[in-house]
């Protein structure tokens, strides 16, 4: 089975931090419906099989497409995939948008899993990171999601930003756990290149990211967490049971996946491919027939060391059982001498898996390239 991603890729303005792809005006949306219809034509023959396990709609800000533009989206896919009984299907939203009726409007599309991109229930933090909405409407977008009877609501927040103090930290997630919801994932802010937030610190508007906030913030979050019953199956990302992403996850088991709209990217097990990131030239290369992505055919060694990486960072670990199955036995005695040299503190190795520590996990990307095939 498979998955698909849509990249929907407007937004009003963007976030201080965002270094994903997406342009602030709304004047293409129009013929990038089209392009993105005919890439959903075109590309059926990418995945190993035309069935969908999961669907997600990422952005951007899916959810300043209507209900009628998103019907025509999953309409053209319903034309080329046939779907799981139980398939997952994600749409990421703005609190801002999030109305009672539009949310009802989604769920009778199918659409039965919200993120909500939440980031904070402070106003002075959201103001910091440039969000559009505030921490009323952040509250009111969960009040209403839930009113909806939706049953699968996932909401991001953001951890270590110099300006939110301990006990502000601890009141977004207090905010966050009052409400039942099924799933949250955090991340740790970011400076990525081109965004808001690198010009500002460049121009001493405001501090440099402190990564001593992100290990306080990681640690707050992991405890509190933790008595409300939630699993970190992966570094970023907590569920109760049964409610982790079926989509994400999908990426870390190096399943399978399409990607279609500017900059979305594909894995077929064999290659991967990524689309152009710029709409305008996305929509012309389209209308053109021109091919409008770069693809490579990955290695052996590629194929271990994304195992290597994207095992580290879930609660499976690496399994070298698995490992030795599927990249041979040199590769696994590669692992047994490389693990050598990382601190013991930062891992476990029980029943011929390494998993990493909750110290280990902030450290996750470095112990993995130790690791890596050279």
């Amino acid at each position: 089975m498979s998955s698909l991603y849509v990249h929907l890729p407007f937004c009003t303005r963007k976030c201080s931090y965002c270094g994903f792809y997406s342009i602030s005006s709304l004047s293409l949306k129009a013929p990038f419906i089209n392009a993105l219809l005919t890439e959903i034509k075109n590309t059926t023959n990418y995945l190993p099989q035309r069935h969908l396990k999961t669907l997600y709609f990422g952005g951007g800000t899916p959810s300043l497409f209507t209900v009628i533009e998103l019907d025509a989206i999953l309409n053209k896919i319903a034309k080329y995939y046939s779907f799981e009984k139980d398939i997952e299907v994600t749409i990421e939203v703005n609190p801002e948008r999030l109305t009672l009726e539009y949310l009802k409007m989604l769920k009778k599309l199918g659409i039965n899993r919200l993120s909500i991109g939440i980031q904070s229930f402070n106003d002075v933090i959201l103001h910091f990171l440039h969000r559009q909405h505030s921490a009323k409407s952040a509250e009111n977008a969960i009040k209403n999601a839930l009113l909806a009877d939706f049953e699968n609501i996932s909401i991001d927040l953001i951890y270590g930003i110099t300006e939110r103090s301990e006990e502000m930290w601890k009141d977004d997630l207090k905010m966050a756990f009052s409400y039942p919801i099924q799933h949250f994932s955090a991340y740790a802010l970011t400076v990525e290149e081109n965004t808001l937030l690198k010009k500002r610190i460049e121009k001493g508007l405001v501090d440099e990211v402190d990564d001593t906030h992100a290990v306080r913030d990681f640690y707050i979050l992991l405890e509190m967490s933790e008595k409300e019953g939630l699993e970190q199956y992966e570094i970023s990302n907590f569920a109760k049971s049964n409610f982790i992403s079926k989509h994400n996850f999908s990426y870390w088991q190096q399943m399978p996946y399409l990607g279609v709209g500017p900059s979305a990217h594909s894995y077929n097990l064999a290659s991967r491919k990524w689309n152009i990131a710029n709409v305008a030239q996305y929509i012309t290369l389209i209308e053109n027939n021109e091919p409008f992505y770069e693809e490579e055919v990955l290695t052996a060694e590629e194929h271990y060391n994304e195992y290597i990486l994207l095992r580290l960072r879930t609660n499976e670990g690496v399994d070298l059982e698995l490992l030795e199955k599927q990249f041979g036995a040199e590769k696994k005695e590669w692992v047994l001498e490389k693990i050598e040299a990382i601190d013991a503190e930062n891992y476990t190795f029980n029943n011929n898996i390494i998993r990493l520590t909750n110290r280990g996990k902030l450290w996750a990307d470095d112990i993995a390239m130790t690791l890596f095939a050279e």
